[in-house]
């Protein structure tokens, strides 16, 4: 039966290229949208796993968006006077408080650096956030003054070395994924991010009020366990400091109904494409079994049974499909990662990681959609076919 099939399957070339395309484009469609959904979702859980802050004062500007501090290696250059850290302590329910200062958006233009990279200081002595996510897990809390620390998606240094800003700083380490802007930020020394944003000739405009030596740009909140994170951004709030103080869980909550509604969008699109798709394959199969009537007959009856034809033609439907579903899947594949650069961009949202292993789960998930698409579409007019008189099929099999 098999060797049936496949010589129908490369004798009719140009109705099986058509069947193939049709059923390619539904996979690859597929592909791209089950790929961004599941890395959306890690992103997010990764997120909420590993962000470490319960809350995140910033200064209460306009240009103050907790949104784009956690998700993105985007540009913010907001400060604050660094008295705000001692002031956020004095709440009662705050177990633990860190400062951080955002220095430049760094590119080749300063810096010996493939692609721009955020760079933030942090104070060591007080961290909770960037040192328990250090790669190996070997207990080093901080990088010395010409260290830093890279994030996930940093290109390492060549030579574990880089000149930033004039000065040279070499690799102490690399933090895990944590789908959020930390994964496209360089991390130093609080003191060492302000020296350098001081002499930096394009900051220095930000400084004619202060200098930046007592300037924070951020301070991360840990809440005491049992404490509602909310309830202690409306005490910092109250404290009259001229900061906006936010719950990081409303910030995730926010990301996550931004991720519903373009997964939902993603979905409803590949369903009509699928139910299309279906219309579309089910048509082809039809008319493949009545080409083959005359055929169907021969093999009825010369002894073949009704689970011959049933066969012979849901084979053909699979090798088809089959053959559409490792296309589609490659084209998905290979569209994921920009289609993801772009979300990034686009969307601001937390993303997971995109792999080799990951590429290969998606690729099955393309080949199982394809075989149940063409077992689906082919399943009837087979079983049509499998139904007929043999003596009525050779005698019609041409005229129907």
């Amino acid at each position: 039966m098999f060797l049936l099939a496949w010589r129908n399957v490369t004798r009719r070339r140009s109705q099986t290229i058509i069947t193939v395309l049709i059923t390619a484009l539904t996979v690859a469609t597929f592909v791209l949208a089950h790929a961004i959904f599941t890395n959306l979702q890690e992103g997010m859980r990764l997120s909420a796993t590993r962000l470490g802050a319960d809350v995140i004062v910033l200064p209460h500007t306009v240009k103050s968006d907790a949104f784009q501090t956690i998700f993105t290696g985007d540009p913010v250059n907001l400060y604050m006077p660094d008295k705000v850290l001692a002031d956020v302590r004095t709440v009662s329910d705050v177990q633990a408080a860190t400062p951080q200062f955002f220095t430049q958006t760094l590119d080749q233009s300063c810096c010996s650096l493939a692609k721009p990279y955020r760079v933030v200081g942090y104070d060591p002595e007080t961290d909770f956030v960037v040192s328990p996510w250090l790669k190996g897990g070997n207990g080093k809390k901080a990088p010395a003054k010409d260290e830093v620390i890279l994030g996930a998606r940093v290109d390492s240094f060549l030579g574990a070395k880089a000149v930033i800003l004039g000065t040279v700083f070499n690799e102490a380490g690399r933090i895990e994924r944590t789908g959020t802007g930390m994964d496209d930020t360089i991390f130093m020394h609080i003191d060492v991010a302000r020296n350098l944003a001081k002499n930096s000739p394009y900051l220095k405009e930000l400084w004619q009020s202060a200098p930046p030596d007592h300037l924070v740009s951020s301070v991360l909140v840990k809440v005491r366990e049992g404490v509602n994170p909310t309830v202690v951004a409306d005490q910092i709030n109250n404290l009259d400091l001229g900061v906006n103080a936010v719950a990081t869980g409303k910030v995730i909550s926010s990301a996550r109904n931004q991720m519903n509604a373009v997964s939902s969008v993603l979905i409803w699109l590949w369903v009509a494409l699928a139910l299309t798709a279906a219309l579309a394959l089910i048509g082809r199969f039809t008319a493949l079994a009545r080409e083959r009537k005359r055929e169907l007959g021969m093999l009825r009856a010369i002894g073949g049974q009704r689970y011959d034809a049933f066969a012979a033609l849901l084979i053909e439907a699979l090798l088809i499909v089959g053959a559409g579903g490792l296309v589609g899947s490659f084209v998905g594949v290979l569209l994921t990662q920009p289609i993801l650069t772009w979300l990034r961009g686009a969307l601001n949202l937390p993303q997971g990681g995109w792999s080799f292993t990951s590429a290969v789960v998606q690729s099955f998930w393309g080949l199982g959609i394809a075989v149940l698409l063409g077992a689906v579409s082919a399943l009837y007019p087979a079983w049509r076919s499998a139904r007929l008189d043999p003596q009525e099929i050779i005698s019609h099999g041409e005229l129907d």
